[in-house]
């Protein structure tokens, strides 16, 4: 069983005119393989907002790679890593 490694990266992330950032790890190409939770730097936008639709779909997208550091929003410790790929294991299992 193979985990992701730890996400020592940087990206800053846009969902509508919303602008963040998160840890990740990426493919030689750059590609987010996965992340740690969005680092939100202003507010949901309401949804009465012209630009909340234009939110919905890219925050899904972001989403899609928040799973194996779902919940953390800082660079895991050594410590909770090894724990996240133990608790990993044992649900693959």
């Amino acid at each position: 069983l193979r985990f992701p490694r730890p996400p020592f990266t940087i990206k800053f992330v846009t969902a509508g005119s919303r602008f963040g950032w998160r840890w990740c790890w990426c493919d030689r190409t750059g590609r987010v393989v996965s992340s740690c939770e969005v680092n939100w730097l202003d507010p949901e936008p309401g949804r009465e907002s012209s630009d909340y639709e234009d939110y919905i779909v890219g925050i899904q997208g972001i989403e899609s790679a928040i799973n194996f550091y779902k919940g953390h929003h800082q660079l895991p410790t050594e410590e909770e890593y090894r724990r996240l790929c133990l608790e990993y294991n044992v649900e693959e299992s």
